[in-house]
C-alpha cells in the first residue's frame, strides 16, 4: 500500500520507490516540488484527482502526521550549526584546491595594481572572501524519512474530493482509463495536460478545460482558447459531462 502524506490541504509522496511505482506502473505523474541546489527532487505533489483514483483502486492511503513530542529547539539549532560547519569545511577545501591552480595569475594581476603583499596573504584573502557559507546560502537536506514518533490520522476520501469538483474527477478518470498520461494544465490555461506517453519523453498533445455541459461561450473566448493551444503547439479541448458521459470538443485552428 502506497502511503501519501496530507500537509496543509495538499497530498505528497515522499518515498522514492512509491513515486517510481506511481509513475511507471499507475501513470500517476504528480509534480516534483523539491530541489537540491536547483536539481528537482522529491517530494512530489499529487492532484486531488490522482489521489482519488488511487483511493478508489485501493492502491494508496492518505495520512496526516502529528508529532507525539515537542521539538527541542536546542537540538534543532545544534543540528543546523553542525550542518553549516560541515559545509563550510567542505566548500573551503574545494575552493582552496581551485585557488591553488589560479593563484599565480591572481598574484600577477594584483602586482600590476600595486598590491605587493605576499602570495600567501593574497591566497588567504581570496579563500576567505569566496568561501563564506552562512545559514542563508547553505544547502539544506530534504528528509524523505522521519524517525520521530508520530500519530497517523487517516484522511477520508470525502475530504480529498472536497479539494476539487465532480466534473474534474470524472474527466480525469475518463482520460486515465483511455490510457493517457495526465498532469496539471493550470500554467497553460486549462485543467489538464494530456500526453500519449510519459512526459519525460513526450510533449503534451491536448490542453483540456473542464466545463459544465450547459455553459455558453462567446466567440472571443473560443478564439482565445484555440489560439492559446496553437501558441504552445497543443490542441485545445473542452470537456464536459452529461448523464455520466464525457464529451470532448477539439478546437482546430485553420489558417484562411
Amino acid at each position: 500500500m502506497i502511503k501519501l502524506t496530507f500537509i496543509n490541504g495538499n497530498v505528497f509522496v515522499f518515498d522514492l520507490d512509491d513515486w517510481s511505482t506511481l509513475r511507471s506502473v499507475h501513470r500517476i505523474m504528480g509534480h516534483i516540488i523539491g530541489n537540491t541546489n536547483f536539481i528537482p527532487s522529491l517530494p512530489s505533489k499529487l492532484l486531488p484527482e490522482e489521489v482519488l483514483l488511487l483511493l478508489d483502486k485501493e492502491l494508496a492511503e492518505v495520512v496526516e502526521c502529528q508529532s507525539t513530542e515537542i521539538e527541542d529547539s536546542k537540538s534543532v539549532e545544534a543540528f543546523e550549526n553542525a550542518l553549516m560547519q560541515g559545509q563550510q569545511h567542505e566548500y573551503k577545501e574545494m575552493r582552496k584546491a581551485q585557488l591553488e591552480t589560479l593563484i599565480d595569475k591572481i598574484v600577477e594581476m594584483r602586482r600590476k595594481l600595486g598590491d605587493h603583499r605576499t602570495k600567501a596573504e593574497i591566497f588567504n584573502e581570496e579563500l576567505n572572501k569566496s568561501s563564506n557559507i552562512t545559514k542563508e546560502n547553505m544547502l539544506w537536506p530534504i528528509f524523505l524519512k522521519d524517525t520521530n514518533p508520530k500519530t497517523l490520522t487517516f484522511i477520508p476520501k470525502e475530504h480529498i474530493a472536497s479539494l476539487t469538483n465532480n466534473l474534474r474527477i470524472i474527466v480525469y478518470r475518463d482520460l486515465w482509463d483511455r490510457g493517457y498520461y495526465i498532469t496539471s494544465g493550470e500554467k497553460f490555461g486549462g485543467n489538464f495536460l494530456v500526453y500519449l506517453g510519459d512526459p519525460i519523453i513526450h510533449h503534451a498533445i491536448f490542453i483540456v478545460k473542464c466545463i459544465e455541459s450547459e455553459r455558453t461561450f462567446t466567440p472571443t473566448e473560443l478564439v482565445a482558447f484555440g489560439r492559446l493551444g496553437v501558441s504552445v503547439k497543443k490542441q485545445a479541448v473542452l470537456a464536459s459531462v452529461k448523464d455520466g458521459c464525457v464529451s470532448y470538443i477539439a478546437i482546430n485552428w485553420i489558417n484562411a
